[in-house]
């Protein structure tokens, strides 16, 4: 029978540092590329994190996820979004969600 031998460390962190290169590469653009909404959204959002694909979540998770961002929001010292600013962007995010 024969056993599993784990590549040499070298080869690891090569093969780790190859993947991680064509993850990069594999990013998508956001939807809507320099529509208003995507600006805002990358400006209020991306500032803190990166900012999600749309469709990595349903439009209804994206609700709860903006619930729980304006606590996050208050909590980091961020101004809050705006009324105007928070429709907008859940607007956005739904408009280009994932499908369930």
């Amino acid at each position: 029978m024969k056993y599993f031998t784990p590549p040499s460390r070298p080869l690891l962190v090569v093969a780790l540092f190859a993947l991680a290169m064509a993850a990069a590469g594999c990013s998508h653009p956001l939807p809507e590329a320099g529509s208003a909404a995507e600006r805002l959204y990358l400006e209020r959002c991306g500032s803190c994190h990166r900012p999600y694909q749309p469709r990595s979540l349903t439009a209804a998770m994206w609700q709860a996820q903006l619930v729980a961002m304006r606590q996050k929001i208050a909590a980091a010292g961020q101004p809050p979004l705006t009324p105007a600013q928070d429709h907008e962007i859940l607007e956005y995010l739904q408009r280009n969600a994932g499908v369930q």
